[in-house]
């Protein structure tokens, strides 16, 4: 079954960032793990920028099985505007979120 990794780069507002991190924590990524083909959800922090422009300093890496990435997206919509997925005003602008199919099998070190 194909892989695929949903990434999300976000910020807190100024002021809310233990409203952010409880909130990511204990209510968004248990309500995103389970939705279909979700097999596991993590946050990181950013310990150190190497290079690129994105200001976020916060990432949620969620692993995903399935066939089709469109029942994922679909569901994610539907629990969205159907009420079924809590947000919060604690993210600042400029978050950015993708999803990304596996190629190619991982490497590891020796």
């Amino acid at each position: 079954m194909p892989k695929f990794k949903l990434i999300a780069m976000t910020t807190p507002v100024a002021g809310k960032e233990d409203v952010f991190n409880e909130w990511y924590q204990t209510t968004h990524l248990v309500e995103v793990c389970t939705l279909p083909g979700v097999q596991s959800a993590q946050r990181y922090e950013l310990a150190a920028k190497m290079s690129g422009a994105d200001n976020n300093q916060w990432m949620a890496l969620y692993d995903l099985e399935l066939d089709d990435p469109q029942t994922f997206l679909r569901a994610l919509g539907e629990a969205m505007s159907g009420g079924k997925m809590t947000m919060t005003d604690s993210i600042a602008p400029g978050a950015y979120t993708a999803l990304f199919t596996e190629r190619g099998e991982p490497v590891v070190a020796a």
